[in-house]
């Protein structure tokens, strides 16, 4: 097998896995009558990235991109709050447009229903597109390519956040220190033009982007990108316009040119039975040999995954999975700890997140491989909404996000196999209710 054979995350490792996603691409093809996928995923090679732990700083970064833009700025969101941060984003998006940029913004109908449609009205008011993704009314539903309705899908939901903008090609050049803050350059007037990435498990709110890490601040994270990746998430995100029946727009293309020496591969997945990217992230554990850490937001890992984290475990005896201890859908850590148990007999390590809120999805095998996404490891995740990740391969970027993790854990409380066993009745039962419903949450 040419993924446990190679050196993890080398070359021949990458082309086997390719080879491998090839093969997978084909089902999730034949599962899917309307396909999102523009191919099978591929490494991208020549990038540079960097992990945006401070929400305030993606905030930065995302108004100073958006800002910078000259010809094109693509914009997905699962969540928009009509607060001071959404209102932030949402008038710099008007304002690009108004500059004459091809603005497209593709918003989740459920995500974002408390700030509503009339929320992104100076958007199209200045020039730009807005679409609404899967509207929960039917009589909203847009006519399709084909003469049909679109299929109404309610509980089908694009959780998917993504900005591809273009940017002056000196941000793509600047060098990234890890040991230094990492702020957006200053605009220049400079005609040579790069492209800007940003992604990861943010959303558009006070609560993910304003207040300080500690005080109030949800735990979550983003990833910067430059480089060839940027031309393949603007092609992901072109395909979900298309799928979402956004008009049809002449758009810049992405200028993407080689920055750096990371491979990053995204992968992006559709609701249905063959998953792309549940796949992918299991076949790493499979092969992880060192250690596995984990961030997540809502943590229901399904049979498969709860066979893996615990074969992790047993292999490396390093399987570390960080979980809110309280987090913002409450019914979800119930029917998170019902499925402890196993995990903790097989050796796997649970900590419970003390500072706030955790919302964060990251992945880190071996310090080598590092996935940032907006997927959780759960049914909802993997059978029911449209979800990005990013599978970055480089010590270099996985080893501040190992520290930041390390920081995580070093606050958190530890969930013992005797806490899980002295949980009293009524917890146990109500643990048990939840889970019964895993599959909706």
């Amino acid at each position: 097998m040419p993924d446990r054979s190679s050196r993890f995350g080398g070359p021949e490792w990458r082309r086997g896995f390719e080879q491998r996603l090839r093969t997978r691409a084909r089902l999730v093809r034949f599962g899917h009558f309307r396909s999102v996928a523009p191919g099978p995923p591929r490494f991208s090679e020549g990038n540079r990235a960097r992990y945006l732990h401070d929400g305030r700083d993606h905030l930065a970064w995302l108004l100073s991109a958006i800002g910078a833009a000259r010809y094109r700025v693509d914009f997905e969101m699962y969540i928009f709050e009509a607060d001071e941060s959404g209102t932030l984003v949402r008038d710099a998006l008007a304002a690009a447009a108004a500059r004459g940029v091809m603005v497209r913004v593709l918003y989740d109908s459920i995500g974002s229903a408390s700030a509503g449609a009339g929320f992104f009205e100076p958007i199209t008011a200045a020039g730009g597109h807005v679409i609404e993704f899967n509207p929960v009314a039917p009589w909203r539903l847009r006519m399709s390519r084909i003469g049909k309705l679109q299929h109404w899908e309610p509980n089908t939901r694009d959780h998917r956040k993504l900005l591809v903008c273009d940017v002056p090609l000196s941000w793509a050049q600047r060098p990234i220190d890890v040991d230094a803050s990492f702020a957006p350059p200053e605009p220049d007037d400079s005609d040579e033009r790069a492209s800007i990435a940003i992604t990861g498990g943010r959303n558009m709110a006070d609560a993910y982007l304003k207040n300080q890490l500690g005080g109030g601040q949800w735990r979550d994270c983003g990833v910067v990108m430059f480089g060839p990746v940027v031309k393949d998430l603007g092609v992901l995100f072109d395909r979900m316009w298309f799928h979402a029946e956004g008009p049809d727009l002449v758009v810049p293309p992405v200028q993407a040119p080689v920055v750096g020496d990371l491979a990053i591969l995204p992968v992006g997945s559709q609701p249905g039975f063959f998953n792309m990217l549940q796949w992918a992230l299991a076949r790493l554990a499979m092969v992880t040999h060192e250690e596995l850490r984990i961030s997540c937001a809502y943590f229901i890992p399904p049979a498969r995954w709860r066979k893996a984290l615990g074969a992790v475990a047993r292999r490396t005896g390093r399987c570390a999975i960080l979980v809110p201890k309280e987090s913002d859908v409450p019914m979800i850590d119930k029917a998170s700890r019902h499925l402890w148990g196993a995990l903790l007999r097989a050796g796997v390590t649970i900590y419970l997140y003390t500072r706030g809120v955790l919302h964060e999805k990251t992945f880190i095998y071996d310090r080598t491989v590092t996935v940032v996404g907006s997927s959780n490891l759960d049914p909802r995740s993997f059978r029911l909404n449209y979800e990005l990740s990013v599978f970055v391969v480089g010590k270099a970027f996985a080893d501040p996000v190992a520290t930041r993790h390390d920081a995580d854990l070093n606050d958190a409380e530890p969930y013992t196999l005797e806490r899980w066993r002295a949980r009293p009745l009524w917890q146990r039962l109500t643990d048990w209710f939840w889970s019964l419903l895993r599959g909706q949450l």
